[in-house]
């Protein structure tokens, strides 16, 4: 029985090791499983997520406070959440990514900025912030529409 149960932890340690190092492939990746925990758990287990990913910023959780103060005041007003949509995706290099998002809610949608950073293998979050100003959006974003 305890041998069974000490194999069993075993797998399940490598098993979430693994899938944990898979989470980190690309810079979308990231921002994916902020989403996945923003529409499963709440804002405050994403906003905890995506700073886990940077060792540094871990440190200070009054960042994560402010950030989750500033979405419980905007959740109410924007209704339900339905989905996200990538609208930019900036390569400044190999290592240093900035994505671009619009949050689809009832109400409006939000758009949401990560900056990630991969110093060795795995990407971590730099900067994360969101507003509902879309004018530079709609300005900096090509038609897609061909007549």
């Amino acid at each position: 029985m305890k041998k069974t149960l000490t194999v069993s932890f075993i797998i399940t340690l490598l098993l979430g090791t693994i899938i944990k190092s898979k989470s980190q492939q690309t810079p979308e990746m990231v921002a994916d499983s902020f989403f996945y925990y923003f529409k499963n758990k709440n804002i405050e287990s994403a906003i905890k997520y995506i700073f886990s990913t940077n060792k540094y910023l871990v440190q200070f959780p009054e960042v994560v406070n402010t950030l989750k103060a500033k979405f419980d005041k905007a959740l109410p007003i924007l209704g339900n959440f339905h989905q996200y949509q990538l609208y930019l995706k900036k390569e400044i290099t190999n290592n240093f990514v900035q994505l671009g998002y619009l949050m689809i809610f009832d109400r409006q949608p939000i758009k949401i900025l990560f900056l990630l950073y991969k110093p060795v293998d795995k990407w971590q979050i730099q900067d994360m912030r969101f507003d509902d100003k879309l004018e530079d959006v709609i300005e900096n974003t090509p038609n897609k529409i061909s007549y």
